[in-house]
Parts: C-alpha cells; structure tokens; sequence
C-alpha cells in the first residue's frame, strides 16, 4: 500500500504533467499563426517518436515491429492521429477555453464506448452521468445559437479520436508496453502530418519565434507524458487520477491570461457540469471494482 507522502507526491506529479500538457497546448496554439496543420502535426509526430525511441533503445527495444500491423494497435494508431489532426485543428481555430472544457468529456465518452464496443456492464447511475456531461457540453457549444462556434466541432472529433486510441489500447496484447503503442502513434502523426503538408501551400520558412513554440510544444509534451507516468507509478490510482482534472483549472487560466477568452456563465455551469460528471463515474468505478 502506498504512504501517504507517495500519493502526495503523485499527485503533485499528475497536476505538474497536466499543466505541462496545457502550456504545450498553448504552445501550440501560438505556432498555428505561423506554421500549417501539418507542420505542427509533423513536429508532434517526430518529436514523440525520438522520446518513445529513446525509451525503447534503453530497453533494448527495436523500433519497429510486426505488431504494427495487429487490428487493436492499428485502431489506436488511427485514433492517436485522428485526435492530434483534430486537436491541432481545433486550438487554431476555436477559443482555447472551449477545446480545454470539451477535451474532459474523455471519460464520459470512454464510458459509454465501453458499454457499446466492449460489452462492458454500465449502470444507469453511469449513464446518466455521462448524458448529463454531454449537456454540459452542448450548454458550452450552445449550438443553434449565434454564440455557437462551428470549429469547436473539430474538439469534439479530436475527443473521439482519443476514444478510439484509448479503446484500441484496452484491446491491444498485455505484453505491447505503453510505449510501444506510443511510438506506433506518433510514427502515424508522423505519416499524417507529412500527408497533409503535401496539400497545403508549399511552406516557406518559419520565423525563430515559430520555432520557439514548435519547440515549447513538443518539449513540454514530452516531460507532461513523462510526469504522468511517473504519478501513475508513485501513488495509488484512486488518489492520482482525480487531479487529470486540474487541466480545466490550468487551460481556464491560461485561456484567460494568455489568449483574453472570455469566461462567460454558459461556459462556467457546462465546465462544473462535466467535472462533477466526470467525478461521479470516476468515484463510482472506484467503489465497483472495491466490491469486486
């Protein structure tokens, strides 16, 4: 059983990595003023595969392997792409507040994913939690409105996209590490954002300050996924993954002080209606697998 010093320190590591892993996102942002989708989807894709290499390499690990090709890991290799494309997409073009907010209906969408794809048993007590978090959701959006922002759809693609990654990596063999699905992840960035480059303008040269966020973005990336790990690894999960949920904190933050978006009512009550959401099927899971 972990101290309480070691679920301390997780959870100090959690809110450190999921701050790092909005100032990416921030960073990110920053870059799409100067640089294309694809450039930035190509910077994530080279950058994670030298991180992930290097940790294979230490392990002794080849880079490559014929596991690339099993159906689970190719449906997370989609789904990694699918959200990094949509991602990038969506914090170019839509209020940096917005993506942060509907990026947490993860778990919701996990949830009823693994009632429909894995025949995993959800209560009603689950599922209406997850319909009340997608209320939430449509009171940010507020879509039929003239305050419905169209490219805040391109979040809600990137949340599916992590579903499908997140699901392929439930139904990959036990013996792929993580960071062998990773690699095959980011090798894919890799292949999308070269894709996508071939049918955009030819790019000119970046300016310096591009090349500081570009650099920002996959940096803090890299020790977010590092911190995360480490907080998996120090604390018990019942006491870490709460504070996954400090990223709304920080990306409301860095919204605001950093982008000047506006905090308004409707984006206050849909954001406490899907932390709350989010937490009751967290705690709920939490006492179901106790009883088991």
């Amino acid at each position: 059983m972990k101290t309480l010093s070691d679920n301390v320190k997780g959870m100090l590591l959690m809110s450190l990595s999921m701050a790092g892993f909005t100032l990416a996102d921030a960073n990110l942002k920053m870059a799409s003023e100067y640089v294309s989708t694809g450039v930035i989807t190509l910077a994530l894709g080279l950058g994670g595969t030298i991180l992930f290499w290097i940790m294979l390499a230490r392990k002794g690990e080849p880079l490559f392997s014929s596991a690339i090709f099993e159906p689970p890991v190719m449906l997370r290799s989609v789904g990694e792409t699918v959200a990094t494309v949509f991602m990038v997409m969506a914090l170019t073009y839509s209020s940096f507040i917005a993506v942060t907010v509907i990026v947490q209906t993860l778990p919701l969408l996990l949830t009823l994913f693994s009632l429909v794809f894995l025949g995993e048993k959800v209560g009603i007590q689950r599922l209406s939690a997850v319909l009340l978090g997608f209320c939430g959701m449509l009171i940010i959006m507020r879509p039929g409105t003239d305050g419905f922002d169209i490219f805040s759809l391109f979040a809600v693609l990137a949340v599916m996209g992590m579903a499908m990654r997140d699901i392929g990596s439930r139904l990959a063999a036990k013996h792929h590490s993580s960071v062998r699905l990773a690699v095959f992840g980011t090798m894919a960035q890799t292949l999308a954002g070269l894709v996508f480059m071939l049918f955009e303008p030819a790019p000119s040269w970046p300016p310096m300050i591009a090349w500081v966020y570009l650099l920002g973005m996959v940096s803090l990336a890299s020790f977010a996924i590092i911190f995360v790990t480490k907080a998996m690894r120090t604390g018990e999960v019942s006491a870490v993954s709460p504070f996954r949920y400090t990223r709304l904190l920080f990306g409301i933050l860095a919204g605001v002080l950093i982008f000047g978006d506006s905090l308004d009512r409707f984006t206050i009550l849909g954001s406490v209606i899907i932390l709350l959401a989010g937490l009751y099927i967290w705690q709920r899971e939490q006492r179901l697998g106790t009883k088991k």
